[in-house]
């Protein structure tokens, strides 16, 4: 997965554009646009941490 900051409306179209034209025969693209507002409200929420807690495995999340 892959992230990429654009400066603006103008950037954001051109990539878009670029992964239109990249779409896998078989496959998919997932696009998500978040300005620098909404990036700055973003809310991290934590449970109570146990020592006994078992680690878990998750995939990384990115955003252009």
């Amino acid at each position: 997965m892959n992230r990429r900051v654009c400066n603006g409306p103008d950037a954001v179209q051109k990539h878009k554009d670029r992964l239109k034209a990249s779409i896998p025969e078989n496959g998919s693209i997932r696009l998500l646009v978040v300005t620098e507002k909404q990036y700055g409200s973003m809310e991290i929420l934590l449970g109570d941490y146990l020592q006994d807690d078992t680690p878990f495995v998750c995939e990384q999340l990115s955003i252009f």
